[in-house]
């Protein structure tokens, strides 16, 4: 999946909004299977009612300006709790909050990051990698950014000691 372009963004995002929403960003992926999935969020969730309401209006928009060749199908989505980031101002919005990225090419020869979100400076994110420490990555850089939910600690509790029960049971 890649990104929708900032003109299919411009065409949508209005849409979303005038229907009290708040536009999130897309994605894209062509060929035979093609998807355009739009994540849109609301301050009192999201639901499914709210996901149809909103492909019924983008279906409308997207049947009169034709901007992609070929069949597709269009998913209106909730960004969820591993929210997907699009934007510098989404760094910006979760700072202090556990982000897991993927790179286009590699640093340090990886390409797959995760940790603290610490600042956003124009176009340049510093976060604080686990065992690492800080790195500062180009917008332009990332490939793929989402949070990371973080279990409260009675859930991981919970899940270890089952793993623990398991495995002196073998």
């Amino acid at each position: 999946m890649q990104r929708i372009p900032s003109t299919i963004e411009e065409m949508l995002k209005p849409e979303v909004e005038s229907l009290g929403f708040e536009w999130v960003g897309g994605e894209f992926r062509g060929g035979p299977n093609g998807l355009l999935r739009v994540y849109v969020d609301h301050p009192d969730g999201m639901t499914l009612d709210h996901c149809a309401e909103i492909s019924n209006a983008l279906s409308g928009v997207l049947d009169v300006e034709d901007p992609f060749p070929g069949a597709y199908r269009l998913e209106v989505s909730s960004p969820g709790v591993e929210r997907p980031m699009f934007r510098t101002s989404d760094f910006a919005r979760f700072v202090g909050h556990r982000v897991r990225l993927r790179l286009y090419k590699p640093v340090a020869r990886q390409k797959k990051f995760e940790g603290v979100i610490q600042g956003v400076d124009g176009e340049d994110i510093t976060v604080l990698v686990d065992e690492v420490g800080e790195l500062v990555f180009r917008f332009e850089e990332v490939d793929r950014a989402n949070l990371v939910y973080e279990f409260a600690d009675n859930s991981k509790r919970g899940r270890n000691k089952r793993k623990k029960r398991r495995a002196a049971r073998k």
